[in-house]
Order: structure tokens, then C-alpha cells, then sequence
């Protein structure tokens, strides 16, 4: 008798201690939910200090890693250049970039501002994922005006283009953004430790799961540079772009396969260019000297200001005089849209990709130059370029353009 009392005791006694914890932790203030909270939030209030090096206190949330195999994950991150007032388009492109990607394999967000981020900005941004989130600011030097521009002459020019109702064409804070992701946006100290990256931008949609780790498929594959759109740019931004692109090359002796593409000896600049709002990338395509000698050839010219180069121009022509063809991939297979312009994927109705009914797929309209990359021969076509200002291509013929070769005046 006394031992079936005492089993009973013990028998009540676990069961109240299981129903009684099951309440605790269903309550909304449990602590360890109090201390996550004040966790996240003094973090938040740290970043309104500024390091010495031009930098916001990075803000950390914790990651999970959702089960993904995280030897093979590549040394990556997503970048976004992003102001305060874009926090709302910025929200409704994470939440897309998160649900349809970045949910499952957590890489890590560098958000970068020429100003420091707000507190709501960080709070807000930070609730959305449970992937390492960095706020960075563009120190002072990678976002002005450099010494070697003429101002007068620059203020005269936007005045001209904001004249002629060319798009961006009166803004300088554009000029300094085209500037930043040309020259200095793979410099900031955030990205150092990477070695790939993912351009996002607010305001952008993505209308596939995707189920694949891209970065992983361009470090195997040995891919460098990735797009989903390559349209053509406005003539009236870029009067003199091609030709000092191809005095570099003549001044450096670069031989290239893939330069063809985007243009010819006998027809000029076609306007081409990937879309960099959507870079899949290495950003060591960017740090080689190589690289960093175009831009700084580029950059020298003040046409950054004096015209309206834009980065995606500069960085679809440096491809085009360093790459070939196999190292640069189109991603099919992620619908995206950008402002009016949108790859769209027919994946079939058992697939994951839709785009709205009231967006239209660029791909096969007038500017777009997809038709022209699929044409495009894996192999390229030979075009090198001489120091005397010979060019030899394919078809074993020499054109002589001594022009390219004078000083400019």
C-alpha cells in the first residue's frame, strides 16, 4: 500500500513540474526572450557611434545556419548601398531576398551609406533576418569630388545634362554613387574579408525560390562575373567612354576575346552592358592591379562628372577587356525586375517562378542585348590591341588607327 502511495506522489509531482514549465516558457516576457531583445537593441544603439576608420559599429543578429553544409558555402556576402529614406523599398526587397534565397543559406548583409544609418534603419533592417548583418559608412574620400576635377566645369556640364532632360544627368550625388561602385565600393574595410558578392538595391524584386547556392556554382565553376539583364546604355552619358577604353588598350597591349561583344573597329560602341543592380561577382575581379589600372585611367579623364559614366558601363567593358566569355554566367534562372526592366522565368506550372501578370519580359524586347550574348561564341573573337595602334582580329586582318595611339587634346 505504501509503495503505490509513493509512486502516485512521485507520478503527480512530474507531472506538475511538466505542466507548470510548459507555462513559463509560453509566456511573451520569459527572460531568455527579455534578454535576446535587450540583446538586439543595445546593439542598435551602438551604431550611432562612428569608428575612426570611417565606419558604423557593426550590428551582429544571431545566424542559423538552416541545416546548409557550411564547409562548402563560399566566402560571401550581399551588398547594398542604400540611404535612410529607401528604408521601406529596402524592406519589401529583403523580405523577397530572404524568402525566396536567403532564408535557407545565410550569408551575411554589408549595408552601406554615405551617411551614417538612423536607428530606426538598423532596428528595422536587423528584424528581418537571422543572418549577420554589418552598417557601414562610405568614408568622405570614396564619395566627393577629387582634387584633379575641374568644378566650374562640372557644375557647367550638369547644368547641360539637366538641360537636356538626360536621365540623372543634373545629379552629383548619382555621379559619386557611379563613381563608388566603379572604383572603391570592393575597398570599403566591411568587404575585405570576402571574397564574393551579391548586389541588391532597394526596390528590386525577385520572383524564384532558388534552391541552389549561386556563389557556390560560380566559385566551382570559375565564374567571375554573373547578371540577369544586359540592355543598352544612353549614347549622350558616355560621348567618350569607348574611346579612352580603347586607348587603354592599346596604351597596355590588352588582348581580348570577349571585348567583341560590345562593339566592333568598324561600328563603334553598341551600347551593351550588364545591369550592375544585379552583380554576382568576385571581388577579386576588382582588386587585380589590372582592374584597379582601367579605373584609375578612367577615373583621371574627370568623366566621372564632366559626363555620366555609369558603373555598370565600366564594369561590363573591364570584363569585356580581362574575361572571356566561359568566366561570365547569365542567371536564367532567377527572375528579377529593376525600375521597368524584368528577366522573367518559365519554369512551367509545376515550377516556382512567376512573374505578375502586368510585367512584361525585357529579355526579347527592343534594347535588350541578350539575343546578341546568347550568339555570342563561347570562344570570343580575337581582338588585340598594340602599342603602335595596330588591332588584329579574328579574320587575320590588321586595321591601323594611329589616332588611338596620340595624346589626347
Amino acid at each position: 500500500m505504501r509503495r503505490s502511495i509513493y509512486f502516485a506522489v512521485v507520478l503527480f509531482g512530474a507531472i506538475a513540474l511538466y505542466l507548470g514549465s510548459m507555462y513559463l516558457l509560453s509566456q511573451p516576457g520569459r527572460p531568455s526572450s527579455i534578454a535576446s531583445q535587450q540583446k538586439v537593441e543595445g546593439q542598435a544603439l551602438a551604431q550611432q557611434d562612428e569608428l575612426s576608420n570611417g565606419l558604423q559599429v557593426p550590428i551582429d543578429t544571431h545566424s542559423k545556419n538552416g541545416g546548409i553544409n557550411e564547409s562548402r558555402k563560399a566566402n560571401a556576402v550581399i551588398v547594398v548601398l542604400c540611404r535612410n529614406d529607401e528604408l521601406l523599398p529596402m524592406r519589401r526587397t529583403l523580405r523577397e531576398f530572404e524568402d525566396r534565397f536567403n532564408r535557407k543559406y545565410q550569408y551575411p548583409y554589408v549595408f552601406l551609406n554615405d551617411v551614417p544609418f538612423s536607428d530606426k534603419f538598423v532596428r528595422s533592417i536587423s528584424s528581418m533576418t537571422d543572418a549577420k548583418v554589418e552598417f557601414g559608412l562610405v568614408p568622405s574620400e570614396m564619395w566627393s569630388v577629387p582634387s584633379f576635377v575641374n568644378e566650374t566645369l562640372m557644375q557647367s556640364q550638369l547644368q547641360d545634362y539637366a538641360d537636356r532632360n538626360i536621365m540623372y544627368g543634373g545629379s552629383l550625388s548619382y555621379r559619386h554613387m557611379c563613381r563608388f561602385n566603379s572604383g572603391f565600393f570592393y575597398r570599403h574595410p566591411l568587404l575585405q574579408k570576402y571574397d564574393y558578392y551579391w548586389r541588391v538595391e532597394p526596390g528590386v524584386q525577385f520572383y524564384c525560390n532558388l534552391d541552389y547556392d549561386p556563389f557556390e556554382y560560380m566559385q566551382r565553376e570559375g565564374k567571375l562575373y554573373g547578371f540577369t539583364i544586359t540592355l543598352q546604355e544612353i549614347p549622350e552619358t558616355i560621348p567618350t567612354l569607348w574611346e579612352h577604353t580603347l586607348r587603354f588598350a592599346h596604351q597596355n597591349n590588352i588582348n581580348t576575346t570577349l571585348l567583341g561583344f560590345f562593339g566592333s573597329p568598324e561600328a563603334g560602341y553598341n551600347m551593351c552592358h550588364f545591369w550592375s543592380n544585379f552583380e554576382i561577382a568576385s571581388l577579386n575581379l576588382w582588386r587585380d592591379e589590372r582592374y584597379q589600372k582601367y579605373f584609375d585611367y578612367l577615373d583621371q579623364t574627370g568623366n566621372f562628372f564632366y559626363e555620366r559614366w555609369g558603373d555598370a558601363i565600366v564594369h561590363s567593358l573591364a570584363a569585356g577587356l580581362y574575361l572571356n566569355k566561359t568566366q561570365v554566367h547569365f542567371f536564367n534562372d532567377i527572375g528579377y525586375k529593376h525600375d521597368n526592366f524584368a528577366h522573367c522565368v518559365d519554369d512551367g506550372i509545376y515550377g516556382s517562378c512567376l512573374c505578375p501578370e502586368d510585367v512584361s519580359n525585357f529579355d526579347t524586347m527592343w534594347g535588350s542585348c541578350l539575343p546578341n550574348w546568347l550568339q555570342y561564341p563561347d570562344s570570343g573573337r580575337r581582338w588585340d590591341f598594340l602599342a603602335n595602334g595596330d588591332q588584329v582580329l579574328d579574320e587575320s586582318r590588321t586595321i591601323h588607327r594611329p589616332d588611338l595611339v596620340q595624346p589626347v587634346r
